[in-house]
């Protein structure tokens, strides 16, 4: 069992957090400048709270940077009186690099899913993806990484933006098709919830079938008829009326 320090009080440092609490490791400190969170993450991990980045002590063997990430390289000057430790941030677009010149030992620790802030996530489930600067902190992230998800990956810098464009193409984008359609149903009076089987089946599909394999609609048939029609329905909303054309003519081409 690791001892471990958290930077960050969000999210992504609540839930790594309680789970590598939950599993046996040493939570030393939870720094945050919103002391109110890391009070909160403190209690819940049996750590100290801290508001000022320098009284991060050097007892801890692995330091979790769980912050946005426009604040990692403000962090970075800070991390010398941690110089033989590791240190691991959770973003999926900041190349490992970033700790370069300012520590010997970093990486990444990148829980691929998104977090909710008062519902535990599924680590059984959800994908790990880890990458170090060199073997040994690699080796160490990944068994870290394994007391608490059986689903990790190495995954280098490349390799994890293109993953994280592609989450938000699943995640962030369905989502507002999601609320695209729900909007449409309120303005007409229609139930969202009649939706909700089509949803989980058209999910489930992928479970077995590439996306691609399961294309269906008027764009895939090439019913410009149905299309047209639709698109004379979306006139009164422009940004929605250039979402399904944009999105119907991809699928035809």
């Amino acid at each position: 069992m690791a001892k471990i320090s958290i930077i960050g009080s969000g999210r992504v440092a609540t839930q790594l957090g309680k789970k590598l609490y939950a599993v046996g490791h040493t939570i030393v400190q939870i720094y945050s400048r919103n002391l109110q969170t890391a009070q909160a993450l403190s209690v819940l991990t049996e750590s100290v709270a801290i508001t000022n980045v320098q009284q991060l002590e050097s007892t801890a063997d692995i330091y979790i940077v769980a912050i946005k990430d426009d604040a990692i390289k403000d962090l970075c000057p800070f991390l010398k009186n941690i110089q033989n430790k590791i240190i691991a941030h959770t973003s999926g677009t900041i190349p490992s690099t970033i700790f370069e010149g300012y520590i010997q030992n970093y990486g990444v620790f990148y829980p691929l899913q998104t977090f909710s802030a008062h519902k535990d996530a599924n680590f059984d489930t959800l994908p790990f993806c880890i990458h170090a600067n060199n073997i040994a902190t690699q080796n160490t992230l990944f068994e870290l990484a394994k007391t608490i998800c059986p689903n990790v990956y190495i995954i280098d810098d490349h390799q994890r933006a293109s993953l994280h464009v592609a989450a938000v193409i699943v995640n962030n984008f369905t989502n507002y098709l999601f609320d695209m359609a729900s909007q449409i149903c309120e303005q007409e009076k229609v139930s969202f919830d009649i939706l909700k089987p089509l949803i989980r089946e058209t999910v489930a599909k992928i479970e077995t079938n590439s996306p691609r394999s399961i294309q269906t609609g008027p764009a895939a048939r090439k019913d410009y008829h149905t299309i047209e029609k639709h698109l004379f329905f979306l006139e009164k909303n422009p940004t929605y009326k250039e979402i399904y054309q944009l999105i119907s003519n991809a699928i035809i081409q």
